[in-house]
């Protein structure tokens, strides 16, 4: 494994530790700090790490079975929740709602992590599936495939708001 390769898992602290992943995707890294699995399914973690220089987001979307809980590492961020718009800087911590569509941005030239940790665990693999399904698209050339997506959500209990 090359540990300067973003699709490749990191080494862990013991045989009983399952390793983290790192998933790229265009200018956003998702890193799985530790799984629900991990911890029987009551949480779980996941850096995401703004990496361009504009400002990036993560589209509005919802969460029918977790509710996320965000701590701001690096950055600032404009979070909206519902009808709310909220800006958040570094050390701020934000609890998001499940069934309340949500999105969030980095604004600014700096570079920006989120932690944010799923309560129950579980939906961290969405960025797992997710990953495999960028790399195979990478692979192939073909575009986005909305069913696979469509799929996806269904699976995680996820969905993209489009207003």
């Amino acid at each position: 494994m090359n540990a300067n390769d973003p699709n490749s898992s990191s080494g862990s602290l013991n045989d009983q530790e399952k390793s983290y992943q790192i998933f790229n995707m265009d200018l956003l890294d998702f890193k799985i700090v530790l799984s629900g699995e991990q911890t029987g399914g009551r949480y779980s973690l996941l850096e995401i790490h703004f990496l361009g220089d504009e400002d990036l987001e993560v589209p509005l979307h919802s969460h029918s079975r977790e509710k996320l809980i965000v701590y701001v590492m690096e950055g600032n961020f404009l979070f909206k929740q519902g009808k709310e718009i909220v800006h958040a800087e570094k050390e701020k911590i934000l609890i998001l709602e499940k069934d309340i569509p949500h999105s969030y941005r980095k604004v600014g030239k700096e570079k920006g992590i989120l932690l944010i940790m799923f309560v129950p665990g579980g939906f961290e693999n969405f960025f797992t599936d997710l990953g495999l399904t960028n790399r195979r698209q990478q692979k192939t050339g073909k575009e986005e495939d909305q069913v696979l997506l469509h799929l996806l959500e269904k699976k995680y209990g996820g969905k993209f708001v489009f207003e």
